[in-house]
Parts: C-alpha cells; structure tokens; sequence
C-alpha cells in the first residue's frame, strides 16, 4: 500500500485493508510516502499482531544513498528507452486556480512551473 495520506485516516485504512485479505500471512508492505493528513498516526498494536504488516518510510534515509545512485545509470537507461508514460501537464504558477479546478477533472498529473 501507498500511503500519501497519513495521519488519523490511516489506522482506519490500514483495519479495512488487513481485514479484508485472504491470506494475512502473506507480508503486505506499508510505504508511507506523504503526510497530507497529519504527521502522526496510532497504529492499533492488534493490527501488527494480526497480519505480516511492514511499515516502510519513503525518502533519503529510508533507503540509503548509495543504494540510489547505483540505480540511477539503469533508470535513465529506461527514461530514455520511454519506458515510462507520464499524462503531465505543465501550467505556470499563476494560473493555479485553474489548476487546482482542473485537477480534478483530469487524469494528468499537473505540475505549477514559475
């Protein structure tokens, strides 16, 4: 699971997910990524007991950094193979209204350029 939320909801989130899997013994990874939602949140000790939960932080420090520079010559190799499709669309930054209205409305990940 990729977690950009965080905080209170993801307690609840994570009761729904390890109760709804068939096979709890099966390891099921946590990857905190962003903290939208709070910078904190309590994690029930049973949820840990009752499933193969992993919580794993996103970011320097959670893998080291020469792990991800020795992956960087393979991933430009891809980047340039166009292995990777992204739907992007650039906007300037005074237009972020219309951004954030379109946003919503699109499967294009929009990013504010100065």
């Amino acid at each position: 699971m990729l977690d950009f939320i965080w905080g209170e909801s993801t307690p609840q989130a994570m009761d729904m997910v390890v109760r709804a899997r068939a096979d709890r013994e099966r390891p099921l990874a946590w990857v905190e990524i962003g903290s939208v939602a709070g910078q904190t949140a309590a994690i029930p000790a049973a949820l840990l007991r009752a499933s193969r939960l992993q919580l794993i932080g996103s970011g320097l420090g959670s893998v080291p950094g020469r792990d991800i520079v020795k992956e960087l010559p393979a991933l430009v190799k891809e980047i340039a193979r166009g292995t990777f499709h992204l739907d992007v669309k650039a906007m300037p930054l005074s237009n972020v209204e219309r951004a954030w209205t379109e946003a919503t409305h699109t499967n294009e990940r929009i990013v504010l350029t100065p």
